[in-house]
């Protein structure tokens, strides 16, 4: 999984840098052994509020690429 991957900019799309702080979040959690911190960031992947500007992040992108992410996070 890309650790920066390219969303399309788009009119009306998610905020960019919230949509970056999370997917920091989910990565960190990735490379963690803390069952507690996985848990953490995938709770915040699996109910993420971004505000909508008039230019961000395609939110059809964000939305799944959030989703594979929580997915890989999830308790095995």
């Amino acid at each position: 999984m890309a650790h920066d991957p390219n969303f399309i900019v788009a009119l009306r799309g998610y905020d960019m840098k919230q949509v970056r702080a999370l997917l920091r979040q989910g990565e960190a959690a990735l490379a963690s052994d803390s069952p507690a911190e996985r848990a953490a960031a995938a709770e915040a992947l699996r109910r993420p509020t971004f505000t909508v500007r008039l230019r961000g992040y395609d939110r059809q992108q964000v939305e799944a690429y959030i989703g594979l992410l929580a997915e890989r996070l999830a308790p095995r």
